[in-house]
This record gives structure tokens, C-alpha cells and sequence, in this order.
């Protein structure tokens, strides 16, 4: 006798017979209307969400070929630096050494795609978010959260060790906080972005050229740029982070770097890197969100076109959220497991992209930054300084290249002003000389603007009397030097004696003050020469038909 139950095998089993008959014929069928051949969707891919993409691009013909416009279509995603391929998609052909020409490109970031929105047909849309986090040893992870560490504190903690005594981080000393620059580094450049939002007191930003241009800007970016460099050469990220991952301890020269949190959770569910966490510090939090573009160029036809489009719906539907969280990725509805110590914070407000532009700037104070100084400055303002240059005269000129080098001056930079004047002296104290506050700032951007020419040219006497009270006063906390910007022949023979003298009697290795004098005009003076060379300072003749030359000398010499 028949019973219920094997009735129901029996069903089961031709049941199954007859849906793989289904699905063989459908895609046989589908293989026969495919007149156009087949087709290859290449997807460039930023390495680090590539292997996920890779696994999606399997799924998505898993149940047989994808026919788009009688194309049987298939997928192959390319690992390429987002970078290096928003430059190469900013010109007229793709970079072949970069792999296929692309169709889709999925970026690590809506700031990379931005580079190249002219190749770009319509709106990116977000496939996954990661916030961009510190990578640091547990134990250094536990106590910046306890210590409520803020992205607009980390120049503090990277250069002071009492501001990490007051935040019960001493056993650390120093941050040493690594920025690494270069390829697959858009993590330090994320960083850069949420500290500068954070000292400028911005929000949400975004981040603009004029913000990342301000005073605390630049002197919170160079402090933590300058911290860095004492930390000796790094690599990628990557390499960064496998550094750490060695040796995650106090005795380690390297106790952090920004990473994005998806490439610190796959290290940690890899095994790669053992006693790390990731710290997200409070306020505005940067976060990548790999955008899909499809991209607009000769080689992407139709076809192509409608494939990125329905590869794109295909990744984004909610059923493919596990195997991006599976990578480490965060979506809509889903976050990662659990990888080791690794807290997956809450993201409550995320910092607005910036223009590209921005980050160009950032960069380029990273890898220049700006030191702090102590520097005295003597002008001349004799009459030769009316001698006209460029839309202006000598001295509009220097006026102008003064106040660019004010503007961009560390906040912990000192700085005053002699010039020359109708006193005994030959000179006077134009601008105090003390620490760069906005007052201090304002004064040596305007002092020049409506200044007395004076028919007399003391150079000598006057930088003898400014090199000798910045020896006097000298500050072992930072670099200084005396700025002489002069276009006057002075004939005083007994000056240019009593300079020499001074410098031999006051140059010390304990004290060093450097003399930098920038020249105008086409002469030489020997006197001068001689007093750059003695304390190992400059000496630059600036030909003043562009004062852009002179204002991005007197911009270095000032920090």
C-alpha cells in the first residue's frame, strides 16, 4: 500500500525534475535569442569593495544569462585605485594599464566621482556606506573613548603630551598618528576633511576652499602633518595598518591611522591584524559610500549602458545586503558582524562631501605643512620703495605678499616688524613683536598699507637692532629667523662693521637665528650676502614685475 507520505516524495521529485527542465529551457530560449553575441560588463572597482562585487557578479547569472538588447551578458569587475581612475576618466581615453575600459565604476567615494562628473551619465547612487575610523590597539581604543576624544582634538594629542596627560592618555606619550599620502590613502584625506570641519566649527559641512584656508585650518592640518613626519616613511593604509597590527603597544612608534572601517573589519575577520580596534571620534563623522556610475564614454554603447543600469538595481536590492555586510560593508537596513573588539558605532550626522578641490588643498598642506616660527621682519620704507612693480609699486607689492604670508601663518607662530623711520635710529618697532593672534595678524596684514616713506635707507643699523633682540629674546619652541625684504643701497661702512660684529659676537649653535634677506630689483649687496651666509640663512633677488614671486617667497620663509 501506497502511503501519503511517499506520494508526496514522488511529487517532490518530479516537481524538482520539472523546474530544472523549466530553468534549463529558459535559459537555453534566452541563449537563443542572444543574436547579438555575447557581452562582457566591465565594472573598474575600488579594491577594497571589489571581492564584493566580484561575488555579486556571479550571483546575478546564476539562474542563467542576462539578455540585454539580444546581448547575452555577463560581469567582470576589475580592482582599480578610485584615484587613478578619476584621473584617467577626467581625459579623452581610458589608462589600458588600468585594466578593461569600464562601463560601470563603483569609487570609494562620491568626492572621487566628483573628479570625473563629465564622464559620468546621471546621478551615482550609493551601493554601501563605511565611516572612516582610527585604526589603534585596544587598549588605546577604550581609553579615547572614555576620554570623549573629538576629531578637532587630535593636533593637540599628536604633538603634546600634556594634552594627552590631561586626557589620562600620558602612557602613550605622544599620538603618533600616521598619515599616510599617495595611493589608497583617501582614509587620511577623510581625516583631514573632519578635523578641519570640526576647528572651523562648520557642522556638516561641507568643507570649503575658504574654510580649509582659515588660519586654524591650516594650523590644525600642519600640527598633525608634522607629528606625522616625525614618525618616519610609511606605505599605503594597508601597509600602515599591517605595521600596527605588529606591534599594537605603547613601545610602538605608530599607535594610529585613519582607515576606512570596512577595510579594519575585513583585516580583523582575515586575520590579518590581531589587537586592533577602531575609533570614531565625536562629531561629524566622514564616510565613503561607493557610489555606481555609469560611465558616459565612446566605448560604453547602449547595451553596455542598460547592463551598469540593471547590475546597479541587481546590487542595490535589499536581498544583496548580506554579502556586502558579509565584506564589512554597512547598508540601509544592515551592519557587520561583530569583528573582534571592533565597536561598529552609530553614524548620527556624516560630513556633507567636499569639492575635490578641497582635498587637493588638504593634501598639499600635508605633505607641506606649515611650521610654526618666530620671525622679525624689517621692511624698508624708503622712498626707493615706490619704484613701480607689477599693477603697483615695491611697496604695494610687499604690503600685499605680507599679508598672504599672515594669512596662511600657523596661530602658534610669533611675529613683529621693524621699519625704517626719521628717528635717531634710522628705525622703529613698526608691530610688536608676540604671538599670532588675529589682533597681531590684522596689524602686520595692514601696517604697510598707509606707511611713511622715508628718505633715509639705515639697512644695516636696522637689522643689527632687529637680529640682536631676536637673539636676546630667542625662543628654543620653535624656528627663528629674521626676514629682511629691502631694495635700498646702504653706504654706512661703520653700519655694515657694526652688523658683522654683532653676528660674530651673537651667533651661537644655542641661539641660532637664521637672516633671510630678499632683495628687489636686480643688485647685489655683498654685506647682506655675507650676514645670510654667517647664520645659515638666504639669501633671494625677486624681480618684481610679478609680485606673485614675491609673495610665495615670503610665504615659505614664514613658515
Amino acid at each position: 500500500m501506497v502511503t501519503l507520505g511517499v506520494v508526496l516524495s514522488l511529487l517532490a521529485v518530479l516537481g524538482w525534475f520539472r523546474l530544472r527542465d523549466n530553468i534549463d529551457n529558459q535559459a537555453t530560449a534566452a541563449a537563443e535569442t542572444c543574436v547579438e553575441g555575447d557581452t562582457v560588463l566591465h565594472i573598474a572597482a575600488d579594491p577594497l569593495i571589489a571581492p564584493a562585487l566580484t561575488e555579486l557578479a556571479e550571483q546575478w547569472t546564476d539562474g542563467g544569462v542576462r539578455v540585454i538588447r539580444d546581448h547575452c551578458v555577463t560581469a567582470e569587475i576589475t580592482a582599480v585605485d578610485s584615484l587613478a581612475a578619476a584621473d584617467t576618466l577626467g581625459t579623452d581615453a581610458w589608462d589600458p594599464t588600468l585594466g578593461p575600459e569600464p562601463a560601470l565604476w563603483v569609487p570609494l567615494d562620491t568626492r572621487m566621482s566628483a573628479r570625473a562628473a563629465d564622464a559620468i551619465d546621471g546621478t551615482p547612487r550609493s551601493l554601501a556606506t563605511s565611516p572612516v575610523v582610527l585604526a589603534v590597539p585596544t587598549d588605546l581604543g577604550r581609553a579615547l573613548t572614555t576620554a570623549t576624544v573629538r576629531w578637532q582634538d587630535l593636533p593637540r594629542l599628536q604633538n603634546d603630551p600634556a594634552a594627552m596627560r590631561e586626557s589620562g592618555l600620558d602612557i602613550w606619550g605622544t599620538l603618533g598618528l600616521a598619515l599616510p599620502t599617495g595611493t589608497e590613502t583617501h582614509a587620511t584625506t577623510l581625516a583631514l576633511e573632519a578635523v578641519t570641519a570640526a576647528t572651523t566649527g562648520i557642522g556638516a559641512g561641507p568643507v570649503t576652499l575658504e574654510q580649509a584656508a582659515t588660519p586654524a585650518a591650516i594650523t590644525a592640518v600642519s600640527t598633525l602633518a608634522l607629528g606625522a613626519d616625525t614618525l618616519g616613511a610609511v606605505g599605503t593604509t594597508a601597509d600602515t595598518l599591517a605595521a600596527l597590527g605588529t606591534h599594537p603597544d605603547t613601545a610602538a612608534p605608530i599607535h594610529a591611522v585613519p582607515v576606512i572601517e570596512q577595510q579594519l573589519h575585513r583585516a580583523l575577520t582575515d586575520g590579518q591584524v590581531r589587537g586592533l580596534t577602531g575609533h570614531l571620534p565625536i562629531g561629524v563623522a566622514p564616510v565613503v559610500d561607493f557610489p555606481t556610475a555609469v560611465v558616459d564614454a565612446p566605448w560604453v554603447d547602449e547595451t553596455l549602458a542598460r547592463a551598469a543600469a540593471e547590475f546597479t538595481d541587481y546590487a542595490r536590492r535589499p536581498e544583496q545586503a548580506g554579502i556586502l555586510t558579509a565584506h564589512g560593508f554597512r547598508t540601509a537596513d544592515a551592519v557587520p558582524e561583530p569583528a573582534g573588539e571592533l565597536p561598529l558605532p552609530r553614524v548620527d550626522t556624516v560630513l556633507a562631501p567636499a569639492d575635490p578641490t578641497v582635498d587637493d588643498v588638504l593634501v598639499a598642506l600635508r605633505l607641506a605643512p606649515v611650521s610654526p616660527r618666530k620671525v622679525t621682519m624689517v621692511v624698508d620704507t624708503s622712498t626707493s620703495m615706490g619704484t613701480p612693480a607689477g599693477d603697483g609699486t615695491r611697496l604695494t607689492a610687499t604690503a600685499g605678499a605680507v599679508r598672504e604670508a599672515m594669512r596662511r601663518a600657523s596661530i602658534n607662530s610669533v611675529m613683529g616688524m621693524y621699519v625704517f623711520a626719521d628717528t635717531p635710529e634710522g628705525h622703529r618697532v613698526a608691530v610688536i613683536r608676540d604671538g599670532l593672534t588675529a589682533a597681531k595678524r590684522a596689524a602686520m596684514s595692514s601696517i604697510l598699507d598707509d606707511i611713511d616713506l622715508v628718505d633715509r635707507e639705515p639697512v644695516y643699523a636696522t637689522l643689527t637692532a632687529a637680529y640682536r633682540d631676536a637673539v636676546d629674546n630667542y625662543d628654543p619652541g620653535r624656528p627663528n629667523s629674521v626676514l629682511v625684504v629691502v631694495d635700498s643701497d646702504d653706504p654706512d661702512e661703520a653700519a655694515a662693521r657694526d652688523l658683522r660684529a654683532a653676528i660674530d659676537e651673537l651667533s651661537s649653535p644655542d641661539t641660532p637665528v637664521r637672516i633671510d634677506v630678499v632683495v628687489l630689483g636686480d643688485r647685489a649687496d655683498l654685506v647682506l650676502e655675507q650676514a645670510a651666509e654667517a647664520t645659515d640663512g638666504s639669501l633671494t633677488v625677486v624681480d618684481t614685475t610679478d609680485p606673485a614671486d614675491l609673495t610665495d617667497l615670503l610665504r615659505k620663509l614664514t613658515s
